[in-house]
C-alpha cells in the first residue's frame, strides 16, 4: 500500500495558482498592514464571542435538525494537533453516523463519505457543521485563519512522510484556511502542505487573512460551487 499522506494525490502545486490576483501578494497593503499574534488572538476571541451569539439562533435549528434525524449526540468532539503540537478537543455539529469509526478505527474523510449522513452533507456543505469552533477559538486553541488541524494519529505519519509538514506547528490552526479557498475538498495533505507553509510565511498580514475569510465566505454561500 502506498504511504498514507500520497494516496489518490493530485498534482495542485502553488506555483500554477494566481497567487498575485487573487490574493494581491505583491501589494504594499499585503506586505506592510500586520497584526502581531498576540493582538490578533485578542480581536479573535472577542469577535468569536459576539458571532456565537449572532449565529445563535441558526445553532438552535442546526441542533434540532440533528435531533430530529440522526440518532446519538449533537455535538462532535475529537483530539487534534495545534500549535507547538499542544493537543485540543475540536467542536463540531456532528455530520457523521454515530460511531462511524467503530469498525474502521480513524479514517480521513473523503468527497463522498459513505458516512457522511444526508443532514450531515449540508452542514458540511455550508460549513455550519464548523460554527461551534468559535469556542475554540475563545479558547485560543485556534484562530479564524490557517492550516486545518489534524488528528495525531496522521500527524505522525504526515510530518515522517511530508517535508515541511511539521511547520503546520508554528501557528494557531484555523477554521478556515489557505488550501481549504484554493484546493478541493479531497485534496491530500501531500497538496495542501505548500498552500499551508505559504500561509504560515505570510500569515501576520492582515489582508491575506481578509481575503481568505472572504473566499470562504463565498464558498459557503455558493456550497463550495464557486
Amino acid at each position: 500500500m502506498p504511504p498514507l499522506a500520497v494516496v489518490n494525490s493530485t498534482v495542485l502545486d502553488i506555483k500554477s495558482f494566481d497567487m498575485r490576483s487573487t490574493f494581491f501578494t505583491d501589494s504594499f497593503v499585503f506586505k506592510t498592514v500586520k497584526i502581531e499574534d498576540s493582538a490578533a488572538e485578542i480581536f479573535e476571541r472577542v469577535f468569536s464571542f459576539m458571532l456565537l451569539i449572532v449565529l445563535s439562533p441558526i445553532m438552535l435549528v442546526t441542533a434540532i435538525a440533528i435531533k430530529l434525524t440522526m440518532p446519538g449526540p449533537v455535538f462532535y468532539s475529537q483530539i487534534r494537533i495545534g500549535k507547538n503540537g499542544k493537543e485540543f478537543s475540536i467542536f463540531k455539529f456532528r455530520s457523521m453516523v454515530l460511531n462511524a469509526e467503530a469498525a474502521t478505527g480513524p479514517v480521513l474523510a473523503t468527497k463522498n463519505d459513505p458516512r457522511i449522513t444526508r443532514l450531515g452533507k449540508f452542514l458540511r456543505a455550508s460549513h455550519i457543521d464548523e460554527i461551534p469552533q468559535l469556542i475554540n477559538v475563545i479558547r485560543g486553541d485556534m484562530a479564524f485563519v490557517g492550516p486545518r488541524p489534524e488528528r495525531p494519529e496522521f500527524v505522525e505519519i504526515f510530518e515522517r512522510e511530508i517535508p515541511d509538514y511539521r511547520r503546520r506547528r508554528e501557528v494557531r490552526p484555523g477554521i478556515t484556511g489557505l488550501a481549504q479557498v484554493c484546493l478541493p475538498y479531497d485534496a491530500t495533505a501531500n497538496d495542501k502542505i505548500n498552500y499551508d507553509v505559504f500561509y504560515i510565511d505570510n500569515h501576520k498580514s492582515v489582508i491575506f487573512n481578509v481575503i481568505i475569510s472572504y473566499y470562504t465566505l463565498v464558498k459557503m454561500l455558493t456550497f463550495f460551487k464557486a
